[in-house]
C-alpha cells in the first residue's frame, strides 16, 4: 500500500471518531466534524475507498475495512498522545487540546509524532510527573516580563554597526 498524505490520515481518523454503535458513520458527519464542506470530504472518502481503507457509496453508509481500522487505531493512539501534552502536560483545556492536537499532529512526520508521543509519556510516567507538577506550579505564579532575547540584542547591535 502507498505512503498516505496526511489529509488522508486526518479523514480516515475522522471517520473512525464518528462511528456510530452500528460502525458505520455518513458523508455529512464527516464533513461536519472537519468543518470542510461536503465535496471536499466526497474526494477523499472516495480516495480512501480507492485505497481499500474504507467501504464507501454515494449517499450511504461509511466504513472501515479491517486495515482502514488498524491504521485507524493506530493513528488515534498517536493523535490521543499529542492531545495528552496539551491537556496533561501543558494545562489547556479540553477544546484547546483538541484543536491545537488536530493542528499539529498531521503536519508533524510520524518520526517526530514518535518522538513527541514518547516525550509526553515521559512526562507523565515516574520521573517526568516532578516536572509536570513543577509546570503547574510555574503557570499558577503571577506572570513576569521576560527579558529580551540576547540574540535579538546582538542582531539589533550588528545592524547598528552597519
Amino acid at each position: 500500500m502507498e505512503k498516505l498524505g496526511a489529509t488522508e490520515r486526518k479523514y480516515l481518523l475522522a471517520v473512525y471518531l464518528t462511528l456510530n454503535q452500528m460502525g458505520w458513520t455518513r458523508l455529512k458527519k464527516v464533513s461536519t466534524f472537519l468543518k470542510v464542506k461536503m465535496p471536499s470530504a466526497k474526494q477523499f472518502l472516495e480516495r480512501l475507498s480507492d485505497l481499500g481503507l474504507v467501504y464507501y457509496e454515494t449517499r450511504g453508509g461509511i466504513s472501515l475495512t479491517p486495515e482502514g481500522k488498524r491504521i485507524a487505531i493506530s493513528e488515534n493512539a498517536h493523535f490521543n498522545a499529542v492531545k495528552m501534552f496539551f491537556c496533561e502536560i501543558l494545562q489547556l483545556d479540553q477544546t484547546q487540546s483538541d484543536e491545537a492536537a488536530w493542528n499539529i499532529y498531521f503536519n508533524l512526520d510520524p518520526g517526530t509524532v514518535s518522538r513527541f508521543s514518547d516525550f509526553a509519556r515521559f512526562l507523565v510516567e515516574d520521573e517526568g510527573k516532578e516536572v509536570v507538577e513543577k509546570f503547574k506550579s510555574f503557570l499558577k505564579q503571577p506572570r513576569k516580563m521576560l527579558a529580551p532575547c540576547p540574540l535579538n540584542v546582538q542582531n539589533k547591535e550588528e545592524k547598528e554597526e552597519k
